[in-house]
């Protein structure tokens, strides 16, 4: 949208001497940067990434907000405009301009529509992407033939009120074709599941008993997850 002001929270590492990561956290439907910085610390749990928590914009109408007067993400292509993913170029490149960006670790995550807007971007800008993380909200209709292979982390809550999980189960064996994982390869530590396929890529599954809210636990599987990945390693 041209000449709309837009923010985000920015988290830079003390030691920038060599390349960092970089993680993008996009919130739910209704947050802001700052509170979803609040409630993940990606940054406090990964201090040597460059995290930045981008703040949406009202348009979106989500699923408790059929008017769209809360800050949101688009979900489809041409959708808002396209205001978000030219809000996500725009930060990506002054990001490499600024600072030393590492190309091949550049992870994108999000919560709720936030994680809609992410499965978005890993179909339209995933050439640069190294893996990403799904909470409460997973690609289903987005992983297309034509997206590219990225490992991915997906958290869904039994009880969720908002996106139904029998709904969001569904990505499970679709992720599990498009990712080409063998599900005789995973690996269960309680309610995380792993996958293992071709080229180091991997699946991971949180399927949890709690609602729509991230536990408090996932965000440090994330970043675990995130930190065995490359853009060229699977």
């Amino acid at each position: 949208m041209s000449g709309v002001t837009r923010s985000a929270v920015l988290v830079v590492p003390s030691d920038l001497s060599q390349l960092a990561p970089v993680v993008f956290a996009f919130h739910g439907h209704g947050g802001s940067g700052a509170n979803f910085e609040r409630k993940i610390d990606i940054d406090g749990l990964w201090p040597d990434a460059i995290v930045i928590y981008p703040d949406g914009l009202p348009g979106h109408k989500g699923i408790t907000d059929p008017d769209g007067n809360l800050p949101g993400w688009q979900v489809a292509p041409g959708g808002e405009g396209d205001r978000d993913l030219a809000f996500y170029d725009t930060l990506l490149a002054t990001l490499r301009a600024k600072l030393p960006v590492d190309g091949d670790r550049i992870f994108v995550m999000g919560h709720s529509n936030g994680s809609a807007f992410t499965s978005l971007l890993l179909s339209q800008r995933g050439d640069s992407i190294a893996a990403t993380a799904n909470m409460s909200s997973q690609p289903g209709a987005f992983l297309l033939a034509s997206d590219p292979v990225r490992s991915m982390f997906m958290s869904m809550g039994m009880t969720d009120p908002i996106v139904p999980f029998d709904q969001q189960q569904k990505s499970i064996p679709l992720a599990e074709q498009k990712l080409g994982v063998d599900p005789a390869t995973a690996v269960v530590d309680g309610f995380l599941r792993v996958e293992h396929g071709p080229r180091n890529v991997e699946l991971d599954t949180y399927v949890h008993p709690a609602g729509h809210e991230v536990p408090a636990e996932v965000p440090g599987l994330v970043v675990a997850f995130f930190q065995r990945h490359t853009l060229s390693g699977g």
